[in-house]
């Protein structure tokens, strides 16, 4: 028993154990919340401290970089290096060359000993193959023995550096010291312009890295891992560690993040911290393994696993034993009523609220039955009146015995039939938002019912039943004094219209058959009804339709068809067709009165005129453009909306409202037709104007005026014209032209510039000279000259 009692899962003792086990847990909460500041404190402050110290390094070796920059600068425009490499002198001298190259070598020392930072530097001369050292000329290959050579840095390498087009930056390289001793440095190439196809000269300032590693020692005290300083290509300049990075190293995200996670190809983890240099283009790189970044974390984290183990462990012991201690009376009195309960009752509820569900479950129970059987009464019943009103009753059963059996008392001589169709809800509708939309519908014929009942029985007996969206109402009248059977049946209808509008803002439409004398003839009043309610198209919403006052009103001679001639549709197609609005509707209107005004027709025809006019709609779209760009195509709902419009005037509105689409899509069809044949025209002629210049540019009359006359047009307004649509006017077009034949004509070696002014339409050649060079930015002679070379 008590296994089965802990087990289910709405027994108190579950309740119990979650409270213990939250009030055991807040603790555990608490911790596991400081361990994670703390752990985020202490990885901010080493992420800060690494920041920090990369930003020293920056600062050191940007000073440093910065130096040699400032000798790069000095080299490049030394005087006597500017004036060997891009003087004449040595056409004429040639034998100075070799002198000069001596005494720019002598002066090298003078920077040797102005930077003492740096630890060499020379400059690579393309044009005879050496190098100038400071005071000495080598060869290049004398050069490369004594300065670089090394299985690391082969000869070809070297050269492929010192020909690089338009370099300047940092790259790692190796240098032969004073002692013999290779070691690696830091190089700062920077190359002259070129001159066949490699720069004229390129110089190399080298620091060696054992100046660098001096100030990432810092930085390895620290962290214990390894830093680097990569060049804009990621090539390692300097490293604390002679290991190279891994092939899969992520250099991309270098420059996306300033800090990530690696994991190398070993499986070894590691955080990685970077900064770039905007001064020197080189990014600094600190990796450090996670296993020592969270070193100092895994004490604190030991320590939070301990407490939370031991909270645990405790919390469950003791919660195990109050929870059986305190559930042992009540797993007694439990057991004492289940005693009594038969097989079914085993699947017990929590054990407080047993014997009270138990009771709650059997009078619910009988709440929903009786429930069922008056939903299921009224649902026959109005399944009755529906088949009494159609008259489609059983006979076999007789109607009194039936009317017996739904409580329905229809004992007076005069009988009739009342419809009720809600025109308009939405505000009572908007009121009670709570509820789903059916629960809504529910409701509001749930009011009419009951108020119309109420109202008829206060004299008469009137029972109401569901049939589709309507609500049909089988009246049995009590003669009275006075008013007439039918003057009641208004009286009634007005004020059930009057209250429900004025109380609920409910607007019914409510057909009124005629009265019958015997109850085997409702089904006709049903019909007469729904012949009154068919009006109601015509009529318009929110009336009282009583067939008797319909058939008293019907003339004698009752048309047969609707007025809309063929002039009427041919004036309406082409007013349309212009995007005339207002003389459209005016034409609508007229149609709508001819036909609603002074005359009735059927709820058919009106329906047949309105897809008439709408069909002339369509032919001015499909006359005008493309009949798949009509919005009736785009849009097939409009129809239905119109088709379904209950009033006239809805149907007024609705055809308005299609006739101002129709309309602004045919004008602005109209119009973007007008515009493609202006354009048209106006590409014609720019044509034209562009090749009568062509044809005409060296006639010496040519001008605006000559070419408005050709084209029997006013010289500005052709101008502007031109203008709008190239970009450009007439006399701008007329001197590009000639222009550009001249240049033609001075590629010509016996042509001169006169000739080629005077060839092209200038009677002036000091004109020619200024409109070829505001036109060319430079004057025709030297064009010339140009060409000629």
């Amino acid at each position: 028993m008590r296994t089965k009692i802990i087990f289910n899962r709405q027994s108190i003792v579950l309740t119990w154990m979650i409270s213990y086990i939250v009030i055991l847990l807040l603790p555990v909460a608490i911790g596991l919340l400081l361990y994670v500041e703390s752990n985020r404190t202490l990885k901010e402050e080493i992420q800060q401290a690494n920041d920090s110290l990369l930003k020293q390094v920056r600062e050191i070796m940007d000073n440093q970089f910065k130096t040699m920059e400032q000798l790069n600068f000095e080299l490049t425009w030394n005087v006597n290096m500017q004036e060997l490499l891009y003087s004449n002198k040595y056409d004429a001298f040639p034998k100075e060359y070799r002198y000069d190259v001596y005494q720019i070598a002598r002066s090298f020392t003078l920077y040797q000993t102005s930077y003492p930072l740096i630890d060499s530097f020379y400059v690579y001369l393309n044009k005879d193959q050496s190098v100038i050292l400071p005071g000495t000329v080598r060869t290049i290959d004398f050069a490369y023995e004594t300065l670089h050579k090394s299985d690391a840095f082969p000869f070809t390498s070297w050269q492929e550096t010192l020909n690089r087009d338009n370099f300047k930056g940092f790259i790692p390289m190796y240098r032969i010291s004073s002692d013999n001793k290779l070691l690696k440095t830091v190089a700062y190439i920077s190359s002259y312009p070129m001159e066949h196809g490699k720069p004229q000269a390129t110089n190399v300032i080298m620091v060696d890295q054992s100046r660098i590693l001096g100030a990432i020692q810092n930085m390895e005290i620290f962290n214990k891992g390894h830093v680097l300083i990569l060049n804009e290509e990621n090539q390692i300049l300097a490293s604390n560690s002679t290991n190279t990075l891994p092939a899969d190293f992520p250099y991309t995200q270098l420059a996306n993040s300033t800090q990530f996670y690696y994991k190398s190809s070993e499986g070894q983890n590691y955080e990685v911290f970077t900064i770039h240099s905007p001064r020197s283009k080189l990014t600094y790189v600190s990796i450090m393994p996670s296993t020592i970044y969270w070193q100092k974390a895994a004490h604190i984290r030991n320590l939070t696993y301990l407490s939370m183990a031991i909270s645990l462990l405790g919390g469950g012991i003791l919660t195990y034993v109050f929870l059986r201690r305190n559930y042992h009376p009540v797993r007694r009195l439990v057991h004492a009523f289940t005693l009594k309960q038969n097989q079914s009752s085993q699947q017990r509820f929590n054990e407080f609220h047993f014997i009270q569900e138990a009771v709650d479950r059997t009078l619910i129970e009988v709440a929903d039955f009786k429930n069922k059987m008056d939903q299921q009464r009224h649902i026959v019943r109005s399944h009755f009146i529906e088949k009494l009103l159609k008259g489609k009753l059983n006979s076999q059963i007789p109607i009194d015995e039936a009317l017996t059996t739904f409580d329905m008392l229809l004992d007076r001589p005069d009988y009739a039939v009342m419809l009720f169709v809600v025109d308009q809800s939405e505000t009572f509708t908007g009121r009670v938002s709570h509820m789903p939309e059916d629960e809504k519908w529910k409701l509001l014929r749930f009011i009419i019912k009951n108020v119309i009942e109420e109202l008829l029985a206060k004299q008469h007996r009137g029972y109401v039943a569901e049939i589709d969206d309507t609500l049909a109402c089988l009246v049995n009248l009590t003669a009275g004094e006075g008013a007439s059977s039918r003057e009641e049946l208004l009286r009634i209808a007005e004020e059930t219209q009057t209250f429900l509008s004025a109380t609920y803002d409910i607007h019914l439409t409510i057909a009124i058959s005629s009265i019958h004398e015997h109850i085997g003839r409702v089904p006709q009043a049903f019909l007469e009804a729904l012949d009154s309610m068919a009006y109601k198209l015509v009529m318009g919403g929110s009336e009282i339709l009583s067939y008797d006052v319909l058939q008293e009103n019907v003339a004698c001679d009752a048309n047969t068809g609707y007025d809309y001639p063929a002039q009427i549709e041919q004036q309406f197609l082409y007013t349309v067709k212009l995007g005339e609005l207002e003389e459209a509707q005016r034409i609508l209107t007229e149609i709508m009165d001819k036909n609603f005004v002074n005359r009735d027709i059927s709820a058919s025809l009106t329906k047949c005129l309105m897809l008439n006019v709408v069909t002339t709609m369509m032919k001015s779209i499909s006359e005008t453009g493309d009949i798949q760009e009509s919005l009736f195509i785009r849009n097939p709902q409009l129809l239905d909306r119109l088709l379904c419009s209950k009033t006239v005037q809805n149907m007024h509105q609705q055809l308005n409202e299609m006739l101002t689409q129709v309309c602004a899509y045919t004008a602005a069809k109209r119009q973007h037709t007008i515009s493609l044949t202006r354009q048209k025209a106006l590409q014609q002629l720019v044509e034209e104007v562009t090749a009568y210049i062509e044809h005409n540019y060296t006639d010496a009359n040519l001008n605006v005026t000559m070419i408005g006359s050709h084209f029997d047009r006013k010289a500005t307004y052709l101008s502007k014209l031109f203008k709008d649509y190239v970009g450009e006017g007439l006399l701008d077009r007329i001197n590009k032209v000639r222009i550009d034949k001249s240049k033609q004509l001075l590629r010509q070696h016996e042509q001169s510039v006169g000739d080629a002014a005077y060839g092209v339409g200038f009677n002036d050649i000091n004109a020619f000279i200024r409109v070829f060079k505001k036109v060319e930015g430079i004057t025709p002679g030297k064009y010339k000259e140009l060409i000629d070379r």
